[in-house]
């Protein structure tokens, strides 16, 4: 990144980088996936030991109260070999919800846990094929002591490790968020296949009991606890998918200066140049805006802006740099054996998280109305 990072910071980009190049580099996640598994457990746990389950939470909850562009600086350097991470589900979305919401008793009760890694949590938001945070008909209503839920959630990502939910629901008309675990009686699982080989699962909702303090937010205060939370995933997804695309337009340029055909250089034709160098400058500028996408998940500038910004600008461009890389690869490109192809699949996967870019640059356009309408 181009963010100017302190000593801190630094230190835990090399600690991220170091961990992720010699516990999960790229041949151990492919490992992984050929025998059909969608992360590694063991490795998880270092994870926790290494404190990054609870590193933005505070201290007297378990947490290292590290700011919250640390989990992106983590999240880059796993995009960099493909490692799957709790990270985003467990500690941006959920522990993240509860860090702004929960009273204090529940607090206590769930992210001394997260914290730890004791929990893995997941937020049950999207009920359609694509991203839509308004559009909930999940509905939640009171009978005697409790809660009841019914209604399905299309894809929630880690949903098939976690052993707690986030929900959101509609109660009496407003947008409500429940916390319940995630064997609760009358709940059904069933898992996702992805291109990424990632987690998810589908979950059904029937006549599901949740107590009366598992509800966390209703009306306003959960609409914006989603909005905020939602902002600071695509942040991290948006550093991850920049990561890879550096990975990817490197990767090509390499290619194009050893490959020859009959004789000539590939990276000696000026097209090709060209269009390496259009690649480059669409890299920089994505770089820039999570630079800045960043800064504004530590306070300093608008979240909901720059995250559109951020994640709409690296979603179209890591696209674009992967689909570029196959082609310049020409035939091999395609292949399973090369590793571009598990790229682009995570790419695939990422871009479409929490919006896509053409979501994301709707958005854009919305907030920019918003704030020369003030």
């Amino acid at each position: 990144m181009t963010l100017i990072l302190g000593e801190e910071q630094r230190m835990l980009q090399d600690s991220a980088a170091d961990f992720f190049a010699s516990r999960l580099p790229l041949a151990a996640n492919r490992a992984l996936r050929d025998l059909g598994l969608t992360h590694d457990t063991q490795a998880w746990h270092e994870m926790d030991e290494l404190g990054w389950s609870g590193i933005a939470l505070p201290e007297e909850l378990g947490g290292l109260a590290f700011p919250l562009s640390g989990i992106a600086l983590i999240q880059a350097q796993a995009g960099r070999t493909l490692a799957a991470t709790p990270l985003l589900s467990s500690n941006i979305l959920c522990a993240g919800t509860l860090a702004l919401c929960a009273s204090d008793a529940q607090q206590r009760d769930w992210l001394p846990g997260l914290a730890s890694g004791k929990l893995r949590a997941a937020l049950a938001l999207d009920e359609g094929p694509r991203h839509d945070p308004v559009r909930i008909t999940l509905a939640a209503h009171r009978v005697g002591d409790n809660w009841l839920l019914d209604g399905a959630k299309a894809m929630v990502m880690d949903g098939t490790l976690a052993d707690t939910l986030l929900v959101a629901a509609t109660l009496d008309g407003e947008t409500a968020l429940f916390i319940l675990p995630a064997d609760s009686a009358g709940i059904t699982r069933t898992p996702l296949a992805l291109i990424d080989s990632r987690d998810a699962a589908r979950f059904a909702f029937e006549q599901v009991a949740v107590a009366a303090d598992g509800l966390l937010a209703r009306g306003n205060a959960a609409e914006q606890v989603l909005a905020t939370v939602l902002n600071r995933a695509r942040i991290c997804l948006a550093a991850e998918m920049q990561a890879i695309s550096r990975v990817l337009f490197d990767t090509t340029l390499d290619y194009l200066k050893q490959r020859q055909q009959y004789g000539v250089l590939l990276g000696s034709f000026q097209a090709l140049q060209h269009r390496m160098a259009r690649l480059f400058t669409e890299l920089e500028l994505a770089e820039s805006c999570v630079a800045a996408a960043l800064s504004a998940l530590d306070g300093d500038g608008d979240l909901a802006l720059l995250a559109a910004l951020a994640k709409g600008k690296t979603g179209e461009v890591a696209l674009k740099i992967a689909n570029e890389a196959v082609q310049l690869h020409g035939g091999i490109g395609v292949t399973d054996e090369l590793d571009i192809g598990l790229y682009l699949k995570r790419i695939r996967v990422a871009e479409a998280q929490c919006g896509d870019h053409i979501f994301q640059r709707t958005r854009y356009a919305h907030l920019i109305q918003l704030a020369e309408a003030l």
